[in-house]
């Protein structure tokens, strides 16, 4: 039964040929299979010598559903995007899209995807808290972009779950073996708001929605920044909305040791647009942005 549950499912499932056992030509066997999805991070060291290849030197396993099981039940592989859009909102009365239209018609019917309580006593989509789970087989977090910079005198690594909103930051001064520092949520009030009902578009009440589908990270340093803190910018794709959050460095905060700097090679930082340049090699001291990639200190990320 658990079985059939799992195919009649949104896995989705691959073999590579690395994955079968082909000693025996006439009787493969099958000894890994690969679920399709976005569920965590990789570091990579890039070469001195192209040829040598890269070298992984962490990878968050399953970190993120672990700290969002805990930390964040409500939006555990939840999900929030345009499809959640209330029926007669602006999207919906705007799109030529017939099959949009009909998939937001069904996320906002009860009797359908939607919910009895959309968090004002009214039908319509379900706020993250009814939506658990969603994603969990399609794709998990699905984290989308990646943000690394200097604050507090350590290096920090961020990201967020695309479709359930929930942040990590990790502290990379020992670029091998990363520590989670926070776990936070861009838009809380989502947990008992539909979308349009957070967003302000049903209701007729202030739009208190966060970040949903955050796509776009960008790491401030404290000189860089309006209030003086290093911090980040946050960008929500389907929530159209931006926030900045900002480091406050406890007083007995541990900076790096020269050996950590050198070892992170992050003491000359600069900051690029590179979504054309070549990949660094050796080691680089420069943080480069990439579509899908991030490439800093002779790692990828």
């Amino acid at each position: 039964e658990e079985s059939q549950a799992v195919c009649d499912g949104k896995l989705r499932l691959t073999v590579g040929s690395s994955s079968v056992n082909f000693s025996d030509p006439t009787a493969p066997v099958i000894e890994k299979i690969v679920a399709f999805g976005g569920r965590g991070i990789s570091i990579y060291k890039v070469p001195t010598t192209p040829a040598d290849g890269m070298t992984q030197v962490f990878d968050s396993g399953d970190d993120f559903e672990q700290l969002q099981c805990v930390n964040y039940p409500w939006a555990h592989n939840s999900v929030q995007d345009e499809e959640f859009a209330p029926v007669g909102g602006v999207l919906y009365n705007t799109t030529d899209d017939a099959g949009l239209k009909e998939t937001i018609e069904e996320i906002s019917d009860p009797e359908e995807d939607g919910c009895e309580d959309q968090g004002d006593g009214t039908p319509g989509a379900c706020p993250l808290s009814g939506s658990v789970d969603e994603r969990s087989q399609k794709d998990g977090p699905a984290p989308e972009t990646v943000a690394v910079g200097e604050a507090c005198g350590r290096l920090f690594a961020v990201t967020a779950s695309e479709k359930g909103s929930t942040a990590f930051l990790y502290d990379i001064s020992d670029i091998s073996n990363p520590e989670v520092a926070k776990v936070f949520h861009l838009s809380e009030e989502s947990e008992n708001k539909s979308a349009g009902l957070a967003y302000g578009e049903i209701g007729g009440g202030n739009s208190v929605i966060g970040e949903i589908d955050s796509e776009t990270m960008i790491f401030v340093s404290e000189s860089d920044s309006p209030s003086g803190n290093a911090g980040l910018f946050i960008a929500g794709a389907w929530s159209g909305t931006v926030s900045f959050w900002e480091f406050e460095c406890a007083d007995d905060y541990t900076p790096m040791t020269m050996e950590e700097k050198e070892t992170a090679c992050f003491d000359e930082l600069d900051v690029q647009d590179g979504t054309s340049a070549a990949p660094p090699v050796g080691n680089t001291k420069t943080i480069l942005f990439t579509t899908g990639l991030l490439v800093f200190c002779g790692y990828f990320l």
